[in-house]
């Protein structure tokens, strides 16, 4: 069973479709019903938006933070997807300062770029593989994916970038620390090459 977190900034239906279409089954993880946690295998951590408003979102779900710190720290497989993967550093300064999950220390700061490059960063582009990992089988270097984002991730570990895109400077693109995962882009939307992530996120 794949857990989905809502907290109301994420395109549930289109990353639950996604799961349900590799053949897993799925669950919408909500304050209201977080000991449903203990029932899935793997969590996925969606998000579209702000970082501040996803912070103060789940400072109100106190249950459901309680559960998902539980299903980290007892070694199942966690993933962020865009603001979700953000959302695993320790702060964010979108609108302010605010506390993320501090799951992959680091910190998320506005794209800047001597390209003048347009922000948001919108569209395809090529994945390096640093690091080999299960979260990439069947996945090859240069593999293009799609980006949508205004603020990246900065690790205080960099052995935790796993794979980095290149817009006007080095943006990583997945980060992993023992079974916690990011995607800075959207499986959803990166056809083939982003289902079989994504798949291979909810086969570990």
């Amino acid at each position: 069973m794949i857990g989905i977190i809502d907290l109301g900034l994420s395109n549930l239906k289109s990353i639950q479709n996604a799961v349900k279409s590799l053949g897993h089954d799925t669950i919408i993880l909500r304050e209201n019903n977080s000991k449903d946690i203990k029932k899935v295998s793997n969590m996925i951590l969606p998000g579209v938006g702000s970082y501040l408003n996803l912070s103060n979102n789940l400072a109100k779900c106190v249950e459901l933070k309680k559960e998902l710190d539980l299903h980290v720290r007892a070694g199942k497989p966690f993933l962020g997807i865009c603001l979700g993967m953000q959302f695993l550093s320790s702060e964010g300064n979108e609108h302010g300062k605010s506390k993320g999950l501090n799951l992959i220390p680091g910190k998320v700061i506005k794209i800047k770029t001597k390209d003048k490059l347009k922000i948001p960063h919108v569209g395809w582009n090529e994945l390096n593989i640093l690091h080999q990992n299960e979260i990439f089988k069947n996945i090859e270097t240069k593999t293009n994916l799609y980006f949508v984002h205004s603020y990246y991730y900065v690790p205080e570990n960099q052995s935790h970038v796993i794979a980095e895109t290149i817009y006007g400077l080095k943006i990583p693109a997945v980060i992993n620390r023992e079974n916690i995962y990011g995607f800075q882009f959207h499986p959803e939307k990166s056809s083939n090459n982003g289902l079989q992530m994504l798949n291979n996120f909810c086969s570990i």
